[in-house]
């Protein structure tokens, strides 16, 4: 294989340096904001144990991990920060004073399609803020990730808000069992996405648990019949198959089995209609979407009076909505959406996603009050934090200015004698600018000064016999085309002033 071969893996990038000065400077912007509001800087490892971003985070997290086997355990490159951000809490802060308020940075990978905004390695810049629940945290959090990206210039903005608590607390009438309530809060995205809709819902239900038969399927038996004791049933069943004189019930099956059988059959058919009248339910929910003030009533008339905890998570969404204003979002950039639910498992709460005036997802996040227990806490422990993809939002500020950090000088010796002069009086001027020492292949004058114009440097210091025998500097202007005889001092204070100027 020719070194002309190597390419980068597909869906991974190289930064240039303008890129990276870019990337640093817009970064460092909002670790600055971060800092403003109390969060200190952690790190978590590249590498984690991947059972710890497979729990709660739904069915197809593995699909997307990279993975690898190291002494019988399986590893993976993080594929986010909340898991870590958590796991470390678990390990090292369970008794420290709450809240605590943490931010990350750095490289997370995750095995998706490439795709525009959408890549397998990006950075990810966001917060967790631990041990502090109710209105006034959802708010800071919320409020925190829409400053921030404002600080940075960006215009039209939007903030979509949901609400995964409430969607659970307004399913739990229907009286669906735990797997089948999971399954539809899971599906609340696909009732509302183009292309899926109620059909695609429901061929998946076909898929995971068969088909439910419809409730006159079992309608022999009575509601009240569910409850039975299985050995009775059981029972009554061998009596009447012998006194029809049908002998047993089969190879390998009791009568209770087959009452179990009968029984669970039933069950599943009145969970058919039940299951059903919720899909109706939440398909008007995730109708609901748009600003809230249009939203919210419309919301509140769908909960039962006899709803008292789903009545109190709507009044305390209510509050974080009217809250953010007091964090300088404007209330037009603000939209709520029943039917939003960011996918993951281990959110409990409020979920929000911020968007560009192009409408590209530059952030994300929500609350999530179980994860740090399952993760092994002693207690349970609120937490809500979000996340920046700096790639994206690079794209939609365009070009970024970056500060000046570019090469004020090139110290150049003539001769090979003139080597350690040259590295002296380059480590004296470093203390003011930036300066690059020349080195070999060439000692063509010519050629260097050529090449230091082509890199736009401004100044070029050059190291002799007689510049070391006479005590001087030969600085030549590359900008004015002059050179000068000039001490250190000289020197140093003429580049300073220049730059400073520049």
């Amino acid at each position: 294989m020719t070194a002309s071969t190597f390419t980068r893996p597909h869906g991974f990038y190289d930064r240039t340096a303008s890129e990276s000065a870019a990337a640093g400077q817009v970064a460092a912007q909002l670790q600055r904001t971060l800092t403003r509001f109390g969060y200190q800087r952690l790190e978590t490892p590249f590498v984690e144990y991947a059972d710890l971003f497979l729990t709660k985070s739904g069915n197809d997290a593995v699909n997307r991990l990279f993975t690898f086997e190291l002494h019988g355990r399986l590893l993976c490159l993080r594929s986010e920060f909340t898991p870590s951000a958590a796991r470390m809490y678990v390990e090292r802060y369970q008794h420290a004073p709450k809240p605590l308020r943490w931010q990350f940075i750095g490289e997370v990978f995750r095995y998706e399609t490439p795709q525009r905004s959408h890549s397998r390695q990006f950075t990810m810049l966001g917060t967790e803020l631990i041990g502090a629940s109710g209105v006034s945290a959802d708010a800071e959090t919320l409020g925190l990730a829409m400053h921030a990206l404002q600080a940075l210039g960006l215009q039209g903005l939007q903030l979509v808000i949901g609400h995964v608590g409430l969607l659970a607390q307004l399913t739990e009438p229907f009286n669906l069992d735990r797997r089948l309530r999971r399954f539809v809060l899971g599906q609340v995205e696909n009732l509302r996405r183009p292309g899926r809709g109620r059909a695609y819902v429901e061929a998946e239900l076909a898929k995971l648990y068969g088909e439910l038969p419809s409730a006159d399927v079992s309608s022999a038996l009575s509601a009240e019949s569910l409850n039975v004791d299985l050995d009775k049933l059981g029972g009554a069943l061998q009596l009447l198959l012998e006194s029809a004189d049908l002998g047993t019930t089969g190879v390998g099956r009791t009568s209770t089995d087959i009452a179990k059988r009968l029984l669970t059959k039933q069950r599943r058919a009145s969970q058919r209609a039940d299951l059903m009248q919720a899909l109706d339910f939440l398909e008007q929910l995730c109708a609901l979407d748009g600003a809230p003030e249009q939203v919210l009533p419309a919301l509140e008339r769908m909960i039962a009076p006899d709803q008292r905890a789903a009545r109190a998570v709507f009044e305390e969404l209510r509050a974080v909505i009217e809250l953010l204003s007091a964090y300088g979002v404007p209330a037009e950039s603000v939209r709520l959406n029943m039917g939003f639910a960011r996918g993951l498992n281990y959110y409990t709460g409020i979920v929000f996603e911020i968007y560009s005036a192009s409408g590209d997802q530059l952030c994300g996040g929500g609350r999530y009050d179980e994860l740090i227990r399952v993760l092994g806490a002693a207690a349970d422990t609120p937490a809500i934090g979000f996340a920046y993809g700096l790639d994206r939002i690079l794209a939609a500020l365009g070009t970024v200015d970056v500060a000046e950090e570019r090469l004020a000088v090139l110290v150049v010796p003539i001769e090979a004698a003139d080597e350690a002069e040259a590295a002296r009086v380059a480590m004296a001027l470093r203390a003011h600018v930036n300066v690059a020492l020349h080195t070999q292949p060439t000692r063509n004058l010519s050629q260097i000064l050529a090449q230091a114009a082509k890199q736009d440097i401004p100044f070029v210091v050059l190291i002799g016999a007689e510049e070391r025998a006479e005590g001087y500097l030969s600085l030549r202007d590359m900008r004015r085309v002059q050179q000068f005889r000039l001490s250190l001092a000289q020197a140093t204070e003429y580049i300073r002033r220049e730059v400073a100027h520049a």
